[in-house]
């Protein structure tokens, strides 16, 4: 009789990630993880209602990964601009798991008001609005801006539309924090 296997939710999501990791989402089945597992498909959905219940908990547990990952990167007192490069470096090194974490439907937010009622990200703009001496909706367009062409830049290596070295993106992204950061230090009116 062969060797009964003991499948725990954590056992299920690590192999998750391991298969996400590796081929991408599309590959990401009961099937295939029962497969990478040794299992059959029940013990899967014993600990999980369903398939994207289970994607949903692997959105949370990559979403983890990616903040220790961005931890580590961390050095000083930039942490704006060390973040959009942590993010790029992210979509470099594990395109996979960006695609699914941060270009998939899965995390719905409200456009930019969801994204700013996350408590992260809210915190990251007032901390940007006393450090630069601007309004808290001037450091919400900065880290907007920001944010979008930081995620741009990620979204095209991560399909590997562009090869940028880090030198060029490290260029990249300052010239255009100088620039979004001149925009929002300006009163309004003198833009126009």
């Amino acid at each position: 009789m062969p060797k009964r296997v003991h499948v725990t939710s954590d056992k299920i999501l690590e192999a998750a990630f391991a298969l996400t990791r590796e081929l991408g989402s599309e590959a990401l089945n009961a099937r295939s993880l029962a497969k990478r597992i040794g299992c059959s498909t029940q013990p899967i959905f014993s600990r999980f209602s369903s398939m994207e219940e289970l994607k949903r908990t692997l959105h949370t547990y990559l979403g983890e990964y990616f903040n220790a990952y961005v931890a580590k990167r961390m050095r000083g007192d930039n942490t704006f601009g060390q973040v959009g490069t942590a993010y790029i470096s992210f979509a470099k090194e594990e395109p996979n798991l960006f695609r699914i974490l941060f270009m998939s439907d899965i995390r719905k937010l409200d456009g930019f008001v969801g994204f700013f009622s996350d408590e992260d990200n809210k915190e990251l703009a007032e901390n940007l609005c006393e450090r630069m001496g601007i309004s808290l909706e001037a450091a919400r367009m900065l880290y907007m801006k920001s944010w979008i062409f930081s995620h741009g830049i990620a979204s095209m290596i991560a399909t590997d539309s562009i090869r940028l070295s880090d030198q060029e993106i490290s260029e990249m992204l300052g010239e255009s924090y100088r620039a979004f950061l001149h925009q929002a230090s300006e009163p309004k009116g003198e833009a126009e």
